[in-house]
């Protein structure tokens, strides 16, 4: 049971690590007029939960491997919270259609990706 919280941690600290990372990155290129940093590893992270639950069923039935990818990494990775917190940010701004915009657009990102990667990985495995 330890080595489960380990593998959970572990993934975790990485996943957070990267999101700031490719966040920053974002920011840096495309801007800071839209939270395209939350966007991106939110749609990301949801082609890839959705690869993984797939392809770690089929393939490597390791508990601790999930735990890992999946709780860890991907929990750490992808940030509902943020999301959240920034389409607050629009409404208090009386930004609507934007905030609006933005639900909808990780929404629908979000379960066409999850999508991608269930099928991505059926057709592989």
């Amino acid at each position: 049971m330890a080595l489960m919280y380990v593998a959970v941690a572990v993934g975790g600290a990485l996943g957070s690590v990267l999101r700031y990372i490719l966040s920053q990155l974002a920011a840096q290129t495309l801007g800071t007029t839209f939270p395209y940093g939350t966007w991106i590893v939110n749609a990301v992270g949801s082609l890839c939960i959705g690869f993984l639950a797939v392809g770690l069923t089929r393939c490597a039935k390791n508990p601790v491997v999930a735990a890992l990818l999946i709780t860890g990494f991907l929990g750490g990775f992808t940030t509902f919270s943020s999301f959240m917190n920034e389409t607050m940010q629009y409404m208090m701004a009386g930004l609507w259609k934007q905030a609006l915009g933005y639900l909808a657009l990780q929404l629908t990102c979000g379960l066409v990706m999850v999508f991608l990667g269930i099928v991505t990985a059926r057709n592989l495995f």
